[in-house]
């Protein structure tokens, strides 16, 4: 598969593989999911989601990067935290670490403090699942990886731009691939933000506010960057009064041609159910340019804050980098 010269049969049972190893993630996530949604508490300004890899995201990082194999991905299963400030993401990680947990810790990336070329900024801990259940032993004798995402909301909506403009242009914008210019644009805006937090800004650009802006006026002034953004703003919510805002678990099908999302609704007790529908939307697209998403979380409303890209609510993005310019 990672050459294109595999049969449709070999595609087939890789796929059915591939389906297999991320459907096992979900017990082991949603165990990581429930202590993060404890540890917030009652708090309505803290979003705690969990959601399993895309296929098409797995098999493009298996493709695009060498030697990586399926058991060594480290976000099948992700966890994602948004607080309001900087100091929360370091306080509520450590609070995470320190606390009685039996998994195993395995690595932390603080993008924050060493962002990615991308513009990425971000804290991701790794852990691999371990539990104490005897009829659940058999997660303990495979890796079960499990990345969790401690990030502050102005990086969350800087995060969420970029994917929304690589869902509508078709790129992989997030993995440093397609124009250069918006590549670039995103770049300095994210150092823009990461002054406004006091942190390091992406290596390559200014450590200057000024200079930043005068930058990212340059390459809006050629593209219309902003002005691609306002224009994908709308999203067709297909029966969004129908859909419950409630906990459960939900897929979001967005095709980013038409604008048009779809959701189906499952309760927490029907996850199988919700995998099984997963894996037959994913396999039944085709070659339609869909994005489809399964999350888990405490209701509708949180899962319309978590993944906003999926609703292309980006406004705040573009309300933000406008004021700069002013």
């Amino acid at each position: 598969m990672r050459n294109g010269a595999a049969s449709e049969q070999d595609r087939k049972d890789a796929l059915k593989v591939i389906d297999n190893w991320r459907a096992a993630h979900a017990y082991p996530l949603h165990v990581f999911y429930m202590n993060l949604r404890g540890k917030a508490g009652s708090r309505t300004d803290i979003l705690v989601a969990e959601r399993l890899k895309r296929l098409e995201s797995i098999v493009a990082k298996l493709q695009r990067e060498s030697g990586m194999q399926l058991w060594r991905m480290q976000d099948l299963g992700g966890c994602r935290i948004v607080l309001p400030t900087l100091k929360e993401v370091y306080s509520f990680s450590e609070k995470f670490q320190s606390s009685h947990i039996r998994h195993e810790f395995k690595k932390e990336n603080d993008y924050i403090k060493e962002p990615k070329k991308t513009g990425y900024r971000s804290l991701h801990l790794v852990y691999k699942f371990k539990t104490d259940t005897p009829e659940k032993d058999i997660y303990n004798k495979y890796p079960m990886l499990i990345e969790l995402q401690f990030r502050t909301h102005l990086q969350h909506i800087w995060a969420t731009a970029l994917e929304t403009i690589g869902f509508f242009t078709n790129q992989a914008l997030k993995a440093g691939q397609g124009n250069k210019d918006i590549l670039r644009f995103f770049v300095v805006v994210s150092s823009l933000f990461a002054i406004k937090e006091e942190c390091p800004v992406v290596s390559g650009t200014a450590n200057n506010e000024k200079e930043l802006i005068s930058e990212i006026e340059e390459i809006n002034y050629r593209l219309h960057v902003l002005d691609m953004l306002k224009a994908i703003r709308t999203v067709i919510d297909h029966d969004a009064e129908k859909t419950p805002d409630k906990r459960g678990y939900y897929i979001l099908q967005l095709n980013y041609k038409t604008r048009n999302l779809k959701r189906w609704f499952f309760k927490p007790s029907e996850l199988q159910k919700a995998n099984i529908m997963y894996d037959y939307l994913e396999e039944k697209r085709g070659d339609t340019p869909l994005d489809i998403v399964l999350v888990r979380a405490a209701s509708y409303t949180t899962v319309k804050a978590a993944y906003p890209n999926y609703f292309m609510d980006i406004g705040e993005f573009v309300d933000l980098v406008s004021e700069y310019f002013k």
